[in-house]
């Protein structure tokens, strides 16, 4: 790790990204959000259907698949965002279990009494449960409770006072793991209960997602300026989002109290032919500040493209663009990620307060009209600003402010690639120990099926492998054989890969990980193809006698192809095998 030659910022935000990496709570929260994503871009992207403000896409869509068209897409987004809660809850939880080498608990009993805590801890009248603490609204409380639960009821197994020690040889060994189970799920589960009875029957909370949403609405309306509040709003949404919840579910109330009346306040105004009066509106945040999502996540997709030197990070701005046009921007703040990265803090929450700003100021003054209709957050940028004011300027600002934010997010994209070149560097000399330690025990290595940093640099190694050997970006070296009087009888061939970013990779590394991928029966073609081709070339040159020898791999041999491309080769370069 070549940390001497980075200066000291880059240092500081190595070190305190590494300790946020190296932190079970939020490494577990970072990665059961990101289980998520599938879910979530489903849901969001039903909505799009849905909601897409295209006049002519609305009339075909009726056309073509009657007047309930919309039912269908509704009933997917709502059966994902209803139990968003749920979801988090198990993602979450789960993810504990995994991350966590301390305490040996099984994922399944982990996840089944996370579950159960937050059921306990959710509103129940009369036997009746509070189904929309299972929804967006709940999602606060259920992280909390996911991680606390997971890491009581792992602390409490590992307890022996607490084990129910029966062998039972005759039964599934999972029998004997669940009555281990038993005592430390009833206390998890106990705990959350008496804190729910306590909350009720003390401080008189019967339903603390009501309780905060309330909280946090009474925070607004206290708030005489509506400048500040629009500030506090759109900072308090992306703070939550930085840990991982979903800032605009949880502040929705905060919304549908303050900002979603202003704009109906705005078109009562104009319909009375009266100017409107309100400029901070729902409508306005998700158009001209939340481009392409939280952060204005298309920003960051730009600046990405205009530094171009992490070749990774390059492509999942690629695979983030289609959705982040249309909002959905989940990919990438977990993919870069966003979620508990101390480098991106700064121009994460810095950014749309600029362009909330700035777009305030537009409004204020005259440049802009105030927002007038209403327009759903997955509407692409540039229509949504033309739409959301009845003005083009609408999407000359929203051009300004992604200018402006791409270039605030420039910089900290290029130091963002600077310690994540350092943190891969590192993690390459963790894959090299391990893999030699395999090597020195006679153990197969397993790497692309671990969920570490050795499996996610195997992976990505994995990946560039394959593209590298696509391009032909792969070399061939040939070591002399020669023989006891010094004459050269021919050539071994020597499989080089001079990685971009990492340098030369230890070529028993390259075998391995070609065999784990199954990239094995091309690599291997590719090298015979390729020694054929070059011993062709010395034949021709006149030493027709020289040979050249080719490591051939087990998988290889077991492919019924193999003979067939072997005799293909030879033939194609006529060479005497």
């Amino acid at each position: 790790m070549d940390l001497p030659k980075l200066n000291k910022i880059v240092k500081l935000f190595f070190e305190f990204s590494s300790k946020i990496e190296n932190n079970l709570l939020l490494r577990s929260i970072r990665r059961g959000l990101t289980y998520m994503i599938p879910l979530l871009l489903i849901g969001s992207i039903s909505l799009l259907f849905v909601s897409l403000p295209i006049p002519l896409y609305q009339k075909m869509m009726g056309q073509v698949f009657g007047e309930q068209w919309k039912i269908f897409f509704l009933y997917i987004h709502n059966g994902i965002f209803n139990t968003l809660s749920v979801i988090t809850v198990l993602c979450i939880s789960y993810s504990y279990a995994v991350e966590s080498s301390k305490y040996k608990t099984g994922p399944i009993s982990v996840v089944c009494v996370s579950l159960c805590s937050f059921v306990a801890i959710s509103t129940i009248n009369e036997m009746e449960l509070c189904v929309a603490s299972f929804g967006v609204t709940g999602v606060f409380m259920a992280i909390i409770v996911a991680v606390s639960s997971a890491a009581l009821f792992s602390r409490l197994s590992s307890i022996k006072f607490l084990r129910i020690n029966v062998l039972s040889y005759g039964a599934n060994p999972v029998f004997n793991y669940a009555l281990n189970s038993i005592f430390p799920a009833t206390i998890t589960i106990v705990v959350f209960v008496v804190i729910n009875f306590l909350l009720t029957s003390i401080f008189g909370i019967s339903d603390i997602q009501s309780y905060i949403s309330t909280f946090l609405s009474d925070i607004f309306i206290s708030i005489d300026s509506t400048f500040w509040s629009g500030i506090l709003f759109i900072s308090l949404i992306h703070i939550f989002w930085f840990f991982g919840m979903h800032g605009s579910n949880i502040l929705e109330p905060v919304a549908i109290t303050i900002f979603i009346p202003a704009l109906t306040i705005n078109q009562y105004l104009i319909s009375s032919g009266v100017s409107p009066t309100e400029i901070f509106t729902k409508t306005f945040f998700d158009t001209f500040v939340l481009m392409g999502g939280c952060g204005a996540s298309l920003c960051l997709i730009l600046a990405i493209f205009i530094v171009k030197k992490n070749k990774s990070q390059k492509q999942l701005a690629k695979l983030s663009l289609f959705p982040v046009v249309f909002n959905i921007n989940e990919l990438i703040v977990f993919g870069v990620p966003i979620v508990l990265n101390p480098i991106y803090i700064i121009p994460f929450l810095l950014v749309p307060n600029i362009i909330t700003i700035t777009s305030f100021l537009s409004m204020r003054y005259g440049l802009v009209p105030y927002t007038r209709n209403l327009v759903e957050w997955t509407t692409p940028i540039f229509l949504s600003g033309y739409v959301s004011t009845g003005s083009i300027n609408g999407s000359i600002l929203q051009l300004f402010n992604l200018i402006l934010g791409t270039f605030c997010y420039i910089p900290f994209v290029k130091l963002s690639q600077k310690i994540s070149d350092v943190r891969i560097k590192d993690n390459i000399d963790k894959v090299y120990k391990y893999f030699r330690q395999s090597e020195e025990s006679g153990m197969v290595p397993t790497l692309l099926a671990r969920y570490d940093d050795i499996g996610n640099i195997s992976r990505l190694l994995a990946a560039d492998l394959e593209e590298d050997l696509r391009n032909n970006n792969i070399n061939l070296f040939y070591q002399p054989q020669i023989d006891y009087e010094g004459n050269v009888l021919g050539f071994e061939e020597l499989l080089r890969w001079n990685h971009s970013s990492y340098g030369y990779i230890y070529p028993p590394l390259i075998a391995a990980i070609a065999e784990e991928s199954k990239l094995m029966d091309n690599l291997g073609f590719w090298i015979l193809d390729t020694a054929c081709k070059d011993l062709k070339k010395v034949h021709d040159a006149g030493y027709g006698s020289l040979t050249v020898s080719v490591n051939i791999s087990a998988s290889q041999l077991e492919n019924r192809n193999f003979i067939k491309n072997f005799d293909e080769v030879v033939s194609k370069y006529q060479i005497e095998p």
